[in-house]
């Protein structure tokens, strides 16, 4: 009796310490797996912080801003630069509906800037499309008169080489024939195109004001070729007119302040380069920031790395 007592409780006091080993080893598991939780987490959370507020990563995919970037490269936005924005992505953007955090530093000529490209659906509205990025260089400022001389980008009042004055040099050399001769793919007319009262083109264009919040300008027969579309965008309304009158939503609209601001943007690669020559101007809302540097740079043709552009800065 004593020994099958003794076996007994052997065997229950073993079974106890097994039991307790068993639970030390699942806490410790539970406490790593928690750990990995935790830290996914705050990796996660920081990483939609970082993308949200500070940067963002996009691909170049054509060759208007040649030499500046080249496709293939992928570059890194500074979203703090200009302030990060705020929107709900799951619904049709209009105006008003972007709100913009405090940035750091105010936009300036000559800034590579990334904005969703305003003109999605054609070139005669404003639409907003979150996932449609083009990339280029502001040539000119909200309140800036720009003017293309002979090809060359001037601001009134400016003293500044704006934009990539080599290929402002072959613009220089370009004519109306030799665009549908020689180079048939250059498009040669600026937007307002064929309109009787502007005759721009990439050689000779403007004076084009620059809205500015806040501006009050006169809506007219020669200002709505250039603004109605801008306009109707802001106010969300089409505007229609009977001679020089103008009209939104049945009401006269004889002058009309800005409510946004607004940028000329133009590539580097200016005779292969759809930009604000053709299609018009950016409005402040549909910029993400402005382009800090190459982080990698991908031979599109080849797949070879170029390794010389990696951690270059973009000017």
């Amino acid at each position: 009796m004593r020994e099958c007592s003794s076996t007994t409780m052997a065997s229950k006091y073993g079974g106890n310490n097994e039991m307790k080993i068993d639970k030390k080893i699942f806490r410790k598991i539970c406490n790593v797996a928690w750990n990995i939780i935790v830290t996914l987490s705050v990796i996660s959370l920081a990483w939609y912080f970082m993308s949200l507020f500070m940067f963002a990563s996009f691909k170049v995919p054509t060759p208007s801003m040649v030499p500046t970037l080249l496709p293939g490269d992928y570059i890194v936005v500074n979203k703090m630069a200009y302030g990060a924005r705020l929107f709900d992505f799951r619904k049709t953007i209009r105006h008003g509906d972007i709100s913009r955090v405090w940035g750091f530093s105010e936009p300036k000529r000559n800034d590579v800037m990334v904005f969703n490209y305003p003109y999605t659906q054609s070139w005669d509205s404003v639409s907003f499309d979150v996932l449609r990025y083009f990339v280029k260089r502001c040539v000119a400022l909200p309140g800036d008169t720009l003017e293309i001389v002979d090809g060359y980008y001037h601001v009134r009042g400016v003293n500044e080489e704006l934009g990539n004055v080599e290929a402002q040099n072959r613009i220089e050399r370009v004519t109306r024939d030799t665009t549908c001769v020689s180079r048939p793919d250059i498009a040669y007319w600026a937007a307002p195109f064929w309109h009787p009262l502007y005759h721009w083109n990439i050689r000779s264009y403007g004076p084009l004001y620059i809205p500015k919040r806040g501006d009050i300008i006169k809506l007219d027969t020669i200002n709505a070729p250039i603004y109605k579309k801008l306009i109707e965008w802001e106010i969300n309304s089409s505007i229609n007119n009977e001679g020089n009158d103008f009209f939104a939503g049945g009401e006269p609209l004889g002058q009309y302040q800005w409510e946004q601001d607004y940028y000329f943007m133009a590539g580097d690669n200016a005779l292969d380069s759809q930009d604000s020559r053709y299609w018009g101007l950016v409005p402040e809302e549909f910029i993400v920031g402005r382009t800090m540097m190459i982080w990698k740079s991908k031979d599109i043709y080849n797949g070879d790395m170029r390794w010389e552009r990696v951690l270059s800065f973009v000017k």
